[in-house]
Protein backbone atom coordinates (compact mmCIF):
# COMPACT_ATOMS: atom_id res chain seq x y z
CA UNK A 1 0.00 0.00 0.00
CA UNK A 2 2.80 2.40 0.87
CA UNK A 3 4.55 2.05 -2.56
CA UNK A 4 1.26 2.70 -4.33
CA UNK A 5 0.60 5.78 -2.20
CA UNK A 6 4.12 7.08 -2.96
CA UNK A 7 3.52 6.50 -6.67
CA UNK A 8 0.25 8.45 -6.51
CA UNK A 9 1.93 11.36 -4.72
CA UNK A 10 4.78 11.42 -7.26
CA UNK A 11 2.23 11.60 -10.07
CA UNK A 12 0.53 14.47 -8.26
CA UNK A 13 3.87 16.30 -7.96
CA UNK A 14 4.58 15.91 -11.68
CA UNK A 15 1.08 17.05 -12.63
CA UNK A 16 1.34 20.10 -10.37
CA UNK A 17 4.77 21.08 -11.74
CA UNK A 18 3.59 20.77 -15.36
CA UNK A 19 0.55 22.97 -14.78
CA UNK A 20 2.55 25.52 -12.76
CA UNK A 21 5.64 25.62 -15.00
CA UNK A 22 4.92 29.14 -16.26
CA UNK A 23 4.50 30.78 -12.84
CA UNK A 24 7.53 28.94 -11.40
CA UNK A 25 9.82 29.89 -14.28
CA UNK A 26 8.50 33.45 -14.52
CA UNK A 27 9.14 33.91 -10.80
CA UNK A 28 12.64 32.46 -11.27
CA UNK A 29 13.43 34.96 -14.03
CA UNK A 30 12.32 37.76 -11.71
CA UNK A 31 14.59 36.32 -9.00
CA UNK A 32 17.52 36.38 -11.42
CA UNK A 33 16.95 40.09 -12.04
CA UNK A 34 16.45 40.82 -8.33
CA UNK A 35 19.63 39.01 -7.26
CA UNK A 36 21.68 40.60 -10.03
CA UNK A 37 20.55 44.10 -9.07
CA UNK A 38 21.19 43.40 -5.39
CA UNK A 39 24.86 42.74 -6.15
CA UNK A 40 25.51 45.02 -9.12
CA UNK A 41 24.13 48.30 -7.76
CA UNK A 42 26.62 48.51 -4.83
CA UNK A 43 29.39 47.78 -7.33
CA UNK A 44 28.19 50.63 -9.53
CA UNK A 45 28.00 52.98 -6.54
CA UNK A 46 31.57 52.08 -5.60
CA UNK A 47 32.66 52.60 -9.21
CA UNK A 48 31.14 56.09 -9.13
CA UNK A 49 33.11 56.94 -5.99
CA UNK A 50 30.22 56.54 -3.59
CA UNK A 51 30.58 55.61 0.08
CA UNK A 52 29.51 52.53 2.00
CA UNK A 53 26.78 54.55 3.71
CA UNK A 54 25.30 55.48 0.32
CA UNK A 55 25.30 51.83 -0.72
CA UNK A 56 23.59 50.97 2.55
CA UNK A 57 21.01 53.72 1.99
CA UNK A 58 20.07 52.29 -1.41
CA UNK A 59 19.88 48.75 0.00
CA UNK A 60 17.78 49.91 2.95
CA UNK A 61 15.36 51.69 0.62
CA UNK A 62 14.79 48.42 -1.22
CA UNK A 63 14.02 46.57 2.03
CA UNK A 64 11.59 49.26 3.17
CA UNK A 65 9.89 49.23 -0.22
CA UNK A 66 9.63 45.45 -0.08
CA UNK A 67 7.88 45.65 3.28
CA UNK A 68 5.55 48.38 2.00
CA UNK A 69 4.68 46.23 -1.02
CA UNK A 70 3.84 43.32 1.27
CA UNK A 71 1.47 45.54 3.24
CA UNK A 72 -0.35 46.95 0.19
CA UNK A 73 -0.12 43.95 -2.13
CA UNK A 74 -3.14 41.97 -0.88
CA UNK A 75 -5.87 44.46 -1.92
CA UNK A 76 -4.21 44.94 -5.30
CA UNK A 77 -3.98 41.21 -6.07
CA UNK A 78 -7.57 40.63 -4.94
CA UNK A 79 -8.78 43.57 -7.01
CA UNK A 80 -7.07 42.90 -10.37
CA UNK A 81 -6.17 39.19 -10.19
CA UNK A 82 -2.93 37.21 -10.11
CA UNK A 83 -1.84 37.48 -13.74
CA UNK A 84 -2.35 41.23 -14.03
CA UNK A 85 -0.75 41.84 -10.62
CA UNK A 86 2.34 39.85 -11.62
CA UNK A 87 2.51 41.42 -15.09
CA UNK A 88 2.06 44.93 -13.73
CA UNK A 89 4.72 44.51 -11.03
CA UNK A 90 7.24 42.94 -13.42
CA UNK A 91 6.57 45.57 -16.10
CA UNK A 92 6.98 48.40 -13.59
CA UNK A 93 10.24 46.89 -12.37
CA UNK A 94 11.54 46.63 -15.95
CA UNK A 95 10.76 50.33 -16.43
CA UNK A 96 12.47 51.30 -13.18
CA UNK A 97 15.59 49.32 -14.17
CA UNK A 98 15.89 51.35 -17.36
CA UNK A 99 15.59 54.61 -15.41
CA UNK A 100 18.84 53.79 -13.61
CA UNK A 101 20.64 54.51 -16.89
CA UNK A 102 19.54 58.14 -17.00
CA UNK A 103 21.12 59.46 -13.82
CA UNK A 104 23.86 58.85 -11.27
CA UNK A 105 22.07 60.61 -8.42
CA UNK A 106 22.10 58.53 -5.24
CA UNK A 107 18.88 60.21 -4.08
CA UNK A 108 17.12 59.22 -7.31
CA UNK A 109 18.52 55.69 -7.11
CA UNK A 110 17.25 55.41 -3.52
CA UNK A 111 13.76 56.41 -4.66
CA UNK A 112 13.84 53.95 -7.54
CA UNK A 113 14.95 51.11 -5.27
CA UNK A 114 12.10 51.83 -2.84
CA UNK A 115 9.47 51.45 -5.56
CA UNK A 116 11.35 48.52 -7.03
CA UNK A 117 11.24 46.76 -3.67
CA UNK A 118 7.47 47.30 -3.48
CA UNK A 119 7.01 45.94 -7.02
CA UNK A 120 9.15 42.86 -6.33
CA UNK A 121 7.17 42.19 -3.14
CA UNK A 122 3.89 42.16 -5.05
CA UNK A 123 5.46 40.00 -7.76
CA UNK A 124 6.78 37.35 -5.35
CA UNK A 125 3.64 37.45 -3.18
CA UNK A 126 1.52 36.78 -6.26
CA UNK A 127 3.67 33.81 -7.26
CA UNK A 128 3.67 32.38 -3.72
CA UNK A 129 -0.11 32.72 -3.35
CA UNK A 130 -0.69 31.14 -6.77
CA UNK A 131 1.47 28.14 -5.90
CA UNK A 132 0.14 27.59 -2.40
CA UNK A 133 -3.55 27.87 -3.28
CA UNK A 134 -3.22 25.59 -6.33
CA UNK A 135 -1.09 22.81 -4.83
CA UNK A 136 -2.60 20.12 -2.60
CA UNK A 137 -1.40 19.62 0.97
CA UNK A 138 -0.06 16.13 0.27
CA UNK A 139 2.59 17.41 -2.17
CA UNK A 140 2.99 21.05 -1.16
CA UNK A 141 6.41 20.53 0.44
CA UNK A 142 7.86 18.92 -2.69
CA UNK A 143 6.39 21.43 -5.12
CA UNK A 144 7.65 24.35 -3.03
CA UNK A 145 11.01 22.60 -2.84
CA UNK A 146 11.24 22.48 -6.64
CA UNK A 147 10.28 26.15 -6.78
CA UNK A 148 13.01 27.00 -4.26
CA UNK A 149 15.57 24.93 -6.18
CA UNK A 150 14.82 26.79 -9.40
CA UNK A 151 15.00 30.15 -7.61
CA UNK A 152 18.27 29.15 -5.92
CA UNK A 153 19.77 28.14 -9.26
CA UNK A 154 18.80 31.53 -10.69
CA UNK A 155 20.43 33.28 -7.73
CA UNK A 156 23.71 31.49 -8.53
CA UNK A 157 23.29 32.20 -12.24
CA UNK A 158 22.83 35.90 -11.46
CA UNK A 159 26.34 36.08 -10.01
CA UNK A 160 27.75 34.54 -13.19
CA UNK A 161 25.68 37.07 -15.13
CA UNK A 162 27.24 39.93 -13.15
CA UNK A 163 30.76 38.61 -13.75
CA UNK A 164 30.03 38.57 -17.49
CA UNK A 165 28.62 42.09 -17.73
CA UNK A 166 30.35 43.90 -14.89
CA UNK A 167 32.38 46.00 -17.35
CA UNK A 168 29.27 47.11 -19.28
CA UNK A 169 26.71 48.03 -16.59
CA UNK A 170 24.39 49.87 -18.98
CA UNK A 171 24.04 46.84 -21.22
CA UNK A 172 23.45 44.70 -18.14
CA UNK A 173 20.54 46.90 -17.09
CA UNK A 174 19.00 46.59 -20.56
CA UNK A 175 19.27 42.79 -20.45
CA UNK A 176 17.77 42.64 -16.95
CA UNK A 177 14.84 44.74 -18.15
CA UNK A 178 14.37 42.34 -21.07
CA UNK A 179 14.44 39.35 -18.69
CA UNK A 180 11.65 40.88 -16.60
CA UNK A 181 9.55 41.49 -19.71
CA UNK A 182 10.18 37.89 -20.80
CA UNK A 183 8.73 36.77 -17.46
CA UNK A 184 5.58 38.77 -18.22
CA UNK A 185 5.21 37.18 -21.66
CA UNK A 186 5.78 33.68 -20.27
CA UNK A 187 3.15 34.06 -17.56
CA UNK A 188 0.56 35.61 -19.86
CA UNK A 189 0.82 32.58 -22.17
CA UNK A 190 0.23 30.06 -19.40
CA UNK A 191 -2.59 27.53 -19.70
CA UNK A 192 -2.88 27.23 -15.94
CA UNK A 193 -5.96 28.84 -14.43
CA UNK A 194 -5.00 31.30 -11.67
CA UNK A 195 -6.73 31.03 -8.29
CA UNK A 196 -10.01 32.83 -7.84
CA UNK A 197 -9.71 36.18 -6.10
CA UNK A 198 -12.30 37.48 -3.70
CA UNK A 199 -12.67 40.06 -1.03
CA UNK A 200 -11.70 38.58 2.30
CA UNK A 201 -11.25 39.94 5.76
CA UNK A 202 -7.82 41.20 6.64
CA UNK A 203 -5.65 38.75 8.57
CA UNK A 204 -4.46 40.24 11.83
CA UNK A 205 -1.13 39.35 13.34
CA UNK A 206 -2.77 38.05 16.51
CA UNK A 207 -4.99 35.72 14.48
CA UNK A 208 -2.06 34.46 12.43
CA UNK A 209 0.01 33.92 15.56
CA UNK A 210 -2.85 32.01 17.22
CA UNK A 211 -3.37 29.76 14.23
CA UNK A 212 0.29 29.00 13.44
CA UNK A 213 2.84 30.55 15.82
CA UNK A 214 5.70 28.29 14.70
CA UNK A 215 5.27 29.42 11.09
CA UNK A 216 5.30 33.09 12.13
CA UNK A 217 8.41 32.83 14.30
CA UNK A 218 10.04 30.53 11.74
CA UNK A 219 9.48 32.99 8.89
CA UNK A 220 11.01 35.83 10.93
CA UNK A 221 13.92 33.71 12.12
CA UNK A 222 14.54 32.37 8.61
CA UNK A 223 15.05 35.84 7.17
CA UNK A 224 17.22 36.91 10.11
CA UNK A 225 19.29 33.70 10.10
CA UNK A 226 20.07 33.89 6.38
CA UNK A 227 21.12 37.54 6.49
CA UNK A 228 23.15 36.93 9.66
CA UNK A 229 24.86 33.96 8.00
CA UNK A 230 25.75 36.10 5.01
CA UNK A 231 27.21 38.60 7.48
CA UNK A 232 29.18 36.09 9.57
CA UNK A 233 30.91 34.22 6.76
CA UNK A 234 32.54 37.10 4.82
CA UNK A 235 33.34 39.00 8.03
CA UNK A 236 35.08 36.04 9.66
CA UNK A 237 36.94 35.07 6.50
CA UNK A 238 38.10 38.62 5.84
CA UNK A 239 39.26 39.05 9.43
CA UNK A 240 41.24 35.80 9.16
CA UNK A 241 42.99 37.02 6.01
CA UNK A 242 41.25 34.80 3.46
CA UNK A 243 41.35 36.17 -0.09
CA UNK A 244 38.33 37.62 -1.87
CA UNK A 245 38.11 34.85 -4.50
CA UNK A 246 38.23 32.13 -1.82
CA UNK A 247 35.62 33.98 0.19
CA UNK A 248 33.33 34.13 -2.85
CA UNK A 249 33.76 30.38 -3.36
CA UNK A 250 32.84 29.66 0.25
CA UNK A 251 29.79 31.93 0.03
CA UNK A 252 28.70 29.89 -2.97
CA UNK A 253 28.76 26.80 -0.72
CA UNK A 254 25.76 28.21 1.15
CA UNK A 255 23.74 28.37 -2.08
CA UNK A 256 24.95 24.93 -3.18
CA UNK A 257 23.71 23.56 0.14
CA UNK A 258 20.34 25.13 -0.57
CA UNK A 259 20.09 23.30 -3.88
CA UNK A 260 21.21 19.99 -2.37
CA UNK A 261 18.93 20.00 0.70
CA UNK A 262 15.78 21.66 -0.64
CA UNK A 263 14.19 18.62 -2.31
CA UNK A 264 15.01 16.05 0.45
CA UNK A 265 13.67 18.39 3.15
CA UNK A 266 10.60 19.27 1.09
CA UNK A 267 9.86 15.60 0.46
CA UNK A 268 10.36 14.83 4.15
CA UNK A 269 8.04 17.68 5.12
CA UNK A 270 5.16 15.97 3.30
CA UNK A 271 5.61 12.79 5.37
CA UNK A 272 5.74 14.15 8.92
CA UNK A 273 4.66 16.94 11.20
CA UNK A 274 6.58 19.86 9.67
CA UNK A 275 7.31 21.31 13.08
CA UNK A 276 9.65 18.39 13.81
CA UNK A 277 11.59 19.36 10.70
CA UNK A 278 11.72 23.00 11.81
CA UNK A 279 12.89 21.86 15.24
CA UNK A 280 15.61 19.63 13.79
CA UNK A 281 16.89 22.23 11.32
CA UNK A 282 17.05 25.09 13.83
CA UNK A 283 18.67 22.87 16.47
CA UNK A 284 21.37 21.70 14.08
CA UNK A 285 22.08 25.28 13.01
CA UNK A 286 22.53 26.30 16.64
CA UNK A 287 24.78 23.33 17.41
CA UNK A 288 27.00 23.91 14.35
CA UNK A 289 27.45 27.64 15.04
CA UNK A 290 28.19 27.00 18.73
CA UNK A 291 30.81 24.44 17.71
CA UNK A 292 32.46 26.87 15.30
CA UNK A 293 32.37 29.61 17.92
CA UNK A 294 34.08 27.41 20.52
CA UNK A 295 36.60 25.84 18.13
CA UNK A 296 37.59 29.16 16.50
CA UNK A 297 39.01 27.34 13.44
CA UNK A 298 40.91 30.35 12.04
CA UNK A 299 43.33 30.55 14.95
CA UNK A 300 46.01 28.73 12.97
CA UNK A 301 45.27 30.28 9.58
CA UNK A 302 48.32 30.86 7.31
CA UNK A 303 50.37 28.28 9.24
CA UNK A 304 50.87 26.32 6.02
CA UNK A 305 49.27 25.53 2.68
CA UNK A 306 48.21 22.00 3.66
CA UNK A 307 46.65 23.23 6.91
CA UNK A 308 44.77 25.99 5.07
CA UNK A 309 43.54 23.55 2.42
CA UNK A 310 42.18 21.13 5.02
CA UNK A 311 40.59 23.96 6.97
CA UNK A 312 38.85 25.41 3.91
CA UNK A 313 37.64 21.97 2.83
CA UNK A 314 36.13 21.35 6.26
CA UNK A 315 34.61 24.84 6.36
CA UNK A 316 33.16 24.41 2.88
CA UNK A 317 31.37 21.22 3.93
CA UNK A 318 30.03 22.93 7.06
CA UNK A 319 28.73 25.86 4.99
CA UNK A 320 26.97 23.46 2.62
CA UNK A 321 25.14 21.99 5.62
CA UNK A 322 24.34 25.42 7.10
CA UNK A 323 22.99 26.70 3.78
CA UNK A 324 21.02 23.50 3.26
CA UNK A 325 19.38 23.83 6.68
CA UNK A 326 18.80 27.62 6.65
CA UNK A 327 17.40 28.47 3.22
CA UNK A 328 14.59 25.83 3.12
CA UNK A 329 13.24 26.99 6.50
CA UNK A 330 11.02 29.63 4.89
CA UNK A 331 9.27 27.26 2.48
CA UNK A 332 8.76 24.69 5.26
CA UNK A 333 7.20 27.37 7.48
CA UNK A 334 4.95 28.54 4.63
CA UNK A 335 3.81 24.97 3.97
CA UNK A 336 3.12 24.56 7.70
CA UNK A 337 1.05 27.75 7.80
CA UNK A 338 -1.07 26.66 4.84
CA UNK A 339 -2.05 23.47 6.67
CA UNK A 340 -4.50 25.62 8.67
CA UNK A 341 -6.78 26.22 5.67
CA UNK A 342 -6.47 30.03 5.40
CA UNK A 343 -9.46 32.01 4.16
CA UNK A 344 -7.20 34.05 1.89
CA UNK A 345 -4.05 32.49 0.46
CA UNK A 346 -2.97 35.87 -0.93
CA UNK A 347 -3.16 37.50 2.50
CA UNK A 348 -1.31 34.66 4.20
CA UNK A 349 1.47 34.48 1.58
CA UNK A 350 1.96 38.23 1.67
CA UNK A 351 1.94 38.36 5.47
CA UNK A 352 4.57 35.62 5.76
CA UNK A 353 6.67 37.31 3.09
CA UNK A 354 6.42 40.55 5.07
CA UNK A 355 7.49 38.77 8.27
CA UNK A 356 10.44 37.18 6.44
CA UNK A 357 11.47 40.60 5.09
CA UNK A 358 11.18 42.10 8.57
CA UNK A 359 13.49 39.39 9.87
CA UNK A 360 16.02 39.99 7.09
CA UNK A 361 16.08 43.68 8.03
CA UNK A 362 16.17 43.04 11.78
CA UNK A 363 19.08 40.55 11.64
CA UNK A 364 21.80 42.92 10.35
CA UNK A 365 20.31 45.84 12.29
CA UNK A 366 20.49 43.92 15.57
CA UNK A 367 24.07 42.90 14.80
CA UNK A 368 25.00 46.55 14.23
CA UNK A 369 23.35 47.65 17.48
CA UNK A 370 24.91 44.92 19.62
CA UNK A 371 28.41 44.99 18.08
CA UNK A 372 29.70 47.76 20.40
CA UNK A 373 28.63 45.67 23.41
CA UNK A 374 29.41 42.10 22.34
CA UNK A 375 32.37 42.75 20.05
CA UNK A 376 33.47 40.67 17.08
CA UNK A 377 31.46 37.62 18.15
CA UNK A 378 28.16 39.47 17.81
CA UNK A 379 27.06 37.80 14.52
CA UNK A 380 27.74 34.34 15.98
CA UNK A 381 25.79 35.11 19.14
CA UNK A 382 22.86 36.57 17.21
CA UNK A 383 22.71 33.52 14.96
CA UNK A 384 22.84 31.18 17.97
CA UNK A 385 20.10 33.18 19.67
CA UNK A 386 17.83 33.13 16.61
CA UNK A 387 18.17 29.43 15.83
CA UNK A 388 18.10 28.43 19.50
CA UNK A 389 14.96 30.47 20.20
CA UNK A 390 13.17 28.93 17.22
CA UNK A 391 14.18 25.42 18.32
CA UNK A 392 13.05 25.98 21.92
CA UNK A 393 9.71 27.50 20.93
CA UNK A 394 8.99 24.78 18.37
CA UNK A 395 9.85 22.11 20.92
CA UNK A 396 7.51 23.78 23.41
CA UNK A 397 4.66 23.81 20.89
CA UNK A 398 5.19 20.14 20.12
CA UNK A 399 5.20 19.33 23.83
CA UNK A 400 1.96 21.24 24.40
CA UNK A 401 0.31 19.57 21.41
CA UNK A 402 1.33 16.11 22.63
CA UNK A 403 0.20 16.83 26.19
CA UNK A 404 -3.27 18.07 25.25
CA UNK A 405 -3.61 15.43 22.57
CA UNK A 406 -2.94 12.72 25.15
CA UNK A 407 -5.29 14.25 27.70
CA UNK A 408 -8.22 14.77 25.32
CA UNK A 409 -8.14 12.05 22.71
CA UNK A 410 -5.85 9.51 21.17
CA UNK A 411 -6.89 10.56 17.66
CA UNK A 412 -7.57 14.21 16.79
CA UNK A 413 -8.96 14.46 13.31
CA UNK A 414 -9.81 18.12 13.87
CA UNK A 415 -7.11 19.44 16.22
CA UNK A 416 -7.08 22.85 17.76
CA UNK A 417 -5.36 25.59 15.77
CA UNK A 418 -1.60 25.21 16.03
CA UNK A 419 -1.70 21.67 17.45
CA UNK A 420 -1.44 19.26 14.53
CA UNK A 421 -0.97 19.75 10.77
CA UNK A 422 -3.26 18.32 8.12
CA UNK A 423 -0.53 16.40 6.29
CA UNK A 424 -1.06 13.23 4.31
CA UNK A 425 1.06 11.41 6.88
CA UNK A 426 -1.31 12.24 9.74
CA UNK A 427 -4.41 11.52 7.67
CA UNK A 428 -3.06 8.03 7.03
CA UNK A 429 -2.15 7.53 10.68
CA UNK A 430 -5.59 8.66 11.86
CA UNK A 431 -7.35 6.42 9.34
CA UNK A 432 -5.33 3.35 10.35
CA UNK A 433 -6.11 3.94 14.03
Amino acid sequence: MAPFRAWVYNCMVRASLISLFAIIFASALAQLASSALLTSLPLQIAGLGGSASQAGLVAGAYSLGFMAGCMRGVPMINRIGHIRAFAGAAGLTALLVLLFKNTESIVFWTTLRFFMGAAFAILFATADAWLNETVKDEVRGRVLAVNSIVIGAMAILSQIFIARFTDVPLRMLEILSAILLAAVVLLCLTRSVPPRTYESKRIKFRELWTRSPVAVLGAFASGAIITSLLTIVPFSLSKAGVGASTTALLIAMLYIGRLMFQWPLGSLADRMDRRWLILGSSSLIAVIVVSLWIADPFTGWNSGFLHNYRLLTMLGLILVILGGLSFPLQSICVAHAFERRPESSVALSTYLLFIWAAGSVAGPMFISLMAPVLGSKTPDLVLIGLSGSLALFTGYRLYVAKFFGTRQSSVKLFPAAGDMPYTSYHRAQATEK
